[in-house]
């Protein structure tokens, strides 16, 4: 008798320690399986915060001051991109003889403000303030300046999340078209000669910017037929546009963000 009590003793204790060694491999497993999951959450949330930090970064470069951006080469542009400048030029301002601080001699401020800025030795206009509309002072001050065929280019730069726009008017003073662009993103709006508007639109724009540097925007106007360029790539062929008396380059920002642009010139 007491050996079979022995020996259910035995095994009793036999099952309890499979047990007990059991479960500490099933908690092990366990803890294991929970460190694994840290871990993972771990590496996502790095995975995402360098996403994030690399998009901002992305964002900073684009948006620079003109005392940190690299400087473009015009003749490399009209070189190897698709625009061409006309032969004869209208109206120019490289800004030579301006003085910092002062309003742009060349320009008639509609809206806003604008001055002259200085860094690197190379001088630009500032446009601040909100919406601010520049109108160039050509014929002394005429409405009706543009030719059947014509180019119209001038480098920016963009001081924070802000808008560029360059806004068309017939000789009565009636818009007729508009493109505007921001440091993502293109569209553009225009009257046909059919009175019919047309509209188009370009995303990713960040992907013909020049991150580190001054940009390039131009249009082109022959008989009707407009086409519209980023860094001398054409964006936009648009036909039998409405023709336009003149032409304003507009900033719009909030915050008191600031535009920047240079070399503007106007050709036929």
């Amino acid at each position: 008798m007491k050996k079979v009590y022995l020996a259910l003793m035995c095994m009793a204790s036999l099952v309890m320690t499979t047990a007990c060694g059991g479960d500490k491999k099933a908690d092990k497993a366990a803890d294991t399986e929970s460190e694994n999951t840290e871990m993972t959450t771990d590496n996502e949330q790095a995975e995402e915060q360098q996403a994030e930090e690399q998009e901002q970064g992305n964002d900073e470069s684009v948006l620079l001051t003109p005392d940190k951006a690299e400087l473009l080469n015009l003749i490399d542009l009209y070189k190897n991109g698709d625009f061409k400048p006309a032969a004869n030029i209208i109206f120019v301002d490289t800004l030579k003889g301006e003085t910092a601080g002062e309003l742009p001699s060349k320009w008639d401020v509609k809206e806003g403000s604008a001055e002259v800025g200085e860094a690197l030795g190379h001088k630009y206009i500032v446009l601040s303030g909100g919406w601010s509309t520049l109108f160039p002072m050509v014929g002394e001050g005429s409405k009706d300046y543009l030719p059947d065929n014509f180019t119209y280019e001038f480098e920016f730069l963009f001081g924070g999340d802000v808008v560029f726009e360059v806004q068309s008017y017939n000789a009565e003073e009636v818009g007729i078209g508009t493109t505007r662009f921001w440091p993502d993103g293109m569209e553009w709006n225009y009257e046909k000669t059919d009175e019919e508007g047309i509209h188009g639109d370009k995303g990713e724009l960040h992907k013909l910017l020049n991150s580190k540097g001054w940009n390039h925007f131009a249009l082109s106007f022959n008989k009707g037929n407009l086409k519209l360029f980023i860094n001398g790539k054409r964006v936009a062929n648009l036909p039998n546009i409405m023709q336009p008396g003149y032409i304003t380059i507009v900033g719009s920002g909030a915050n008191g963000e600031s535009h920047f642009i240079k070399n503007v010139c106007i050709r036929k």
